[in-house]
């Protein structure tokens, strides 16, 4: 049997001469197998390599995820752990205020109330960490007769502090520039200076809030009010009643919240309740 050959010819562009030359049939099967291999063997190295780049990517993409998903659940921790606080002063504020709850939520925070301390041993607290505090310039007031009237004294509510007076309260929505006293839903409150009213109607916060001069750089605030007793240019002694308390503005259970501001900067309120 006669060995077969292929002929190539090549004619080159502009020349009158080609190449020709032959290669054997066997050859030629051999060099196209390995033509095919090496074309198969890139197709697959670029399929590996592309596979390879994606799961890389999708690698990168599934850790940017997970750590942004623990970031996200340590907010909704620290969330949901100032929720059950704010729950809890709630359940006390309307406990105090007579108010009542859902009886599920109560369950819920049955042991925290029943560990609390009474009225009574905070105010003992309170009254030390006070005495051994040492005395603000407001303790030392000693001004006498008609200029001592106009001086915010005393409380504007019967009623027991839900929450004082701070700078900086964590947990509690920050800065608080007043004090908070829990009591139900039309009792009355009074001015505790005599002094001009500035202020009564509607605040976003507030809700139904009174504001009154006494001068001397004196103003006090009275918020939440179911309804205010004064009108705006209204002359008000200490004692006299200005509003009914109530549950209006951003207020989440009855109470007055009661705050004085002495030239424009607020103050702790219980620094002048007792000054005479």
């Amino acid at each position: 049997m006669s060995k077969r050959y292929i002929n190539f010819v090549i004619l080159p562009d502009g020349s009158s001469k080609s190449l020709k030359f032959k290669l054997s049939f066997f050859t030629s099967k051999l060099i196209a197998g390995i033509l095919g291999f090496l074309v198969i063997f890139v197709v697959v190295l670029s399929i590996l390599q592309g596979r390879l780049l994606y799961e890389e990517i999708v690698g990168k993409s599934l850790k940017q995820e997970n750590e942004r998903l623990r970031r996200y659940n340590a907010k909704v921790e620290k969330l949901e752990k100032e929720l059950q606080e704010y729950k809890k002063f709630v359940i006390r504020v309307a406990q105090l205020a007579g108010v009542p709850y859902q009886a599920q939520a109560k369950n819920q925070l049955t042991n925290y109330a029943e560990n609390m301390p009474s009225p009574d041993e905070e105010m003992v607290a309170f009254t030390e960490e006070k005495d051994k505090a040492p005395p603000l310039i407001s303790d030392s007031i000693t001004i006498q007769g008609d200029s001592l009237r106009h001086i915010p004294t005393g409380k504007p509510i019967e009623g027991w502090i839900t929450q004082r007076f701070s700078m900086n309260l964590p947990g509690f929505g920050g800065m608080h520039p007043g004090i908070d006293f829990a009591a139900k839903i039309g009792t009355e409150v009074r001015a505790t200076a005599d002094g001009i009213v500035i202020f009564s109607g509607w605040d976003d916060i507030y809700g139904n809030l009174v504001a009154v001069d006494h001068g001397n750089g004196y103003v006090s605030y009275y918020g939440h009010n179911s309804k205010n007793l004064v009108n705006r240019g209204d002359s008000v002694h200490r004692g006299e009643v200005i509003a009914l308390s109530g549950n209006t503005g951003r207020s989440s259970a009855p109470h007055l919240h009661y705050e004085i501001r002495k030239d424009d900067v607020a103050i702790d309120p219980e620094n002048l309740m007792n000054t005479h």
